[in-house]
């Protein structure tokens, strides 16, 4: 969690949200392992197969999609306000 201005960043959670979406890059042909949801051992296995079949294909990126929310913190007006109203 970061805090600042007045506002705190969190990773947001919840039911349907998860925690983190991932695929995996070959930086030498392009190809990709698909994307998968929660956990990145997927595409890490990816690119060790992919290494496994094609050997020169050693650097890979790992893209990742997580999910932050945003809510006033201490100090901010809208804090009181949203309790009030039950956001």
């Amino acid at each position: 969690m970061v805090a600042g201005a007045a506002w705190v960043l969190a990773e947001q959670t919840g039911e349907g949200v998860p925690r983190g979406i991932f695929r995996t890059v070959c930086l030498t042909c392009g190809a990709e392992s698909g994307v998968v949801r929660d956990e990145s051992v997927g595409v890490e296995r990816w690119a060790l197969t992919h290494t496994g079949a094609v050997p020169g294909h050693r650097v890979f990126r790992l893209v990742s999609e997580w999910f932050l929310r945003v809510d006033p913190g201490p100090g901010n007006p809208l804090l009181e306000l949203e309790r009030e109203v039950g956001e």
